[in-house]
């Protein structure tokens, strides 16, 4: 039986031409089966980086 389980993570990746990627998550889990998980998802591109339509050069995503 789990008694209490947790992971977590955090990566971040920077290029040379200025563009930025950072993911950050979480879960836990106890003994009753209840869980709680969240994510937050974060991006930066080069201003000067020609886009597709609908894209931005800043996003950001947080899921709970």
């Amino acid at each position: 039986m789990v008694l209490h389980m947790e992971k977590t993570a955090e990566k971040w990746v920077k290029s040379g031409k200025c563009d930025e990627w950072q993911e950050k998550w979480f879960e836990h889990y106890n003994a009753t089966g209840k869980s709680e998980k969240w994510a937050h998802k974060w991006c930066s591109l080069d201003r000067n980086t020609p886009l597709d339509v609908g894209h931005a050069h800043v996003c950001h995503e947080r899921v709970l």
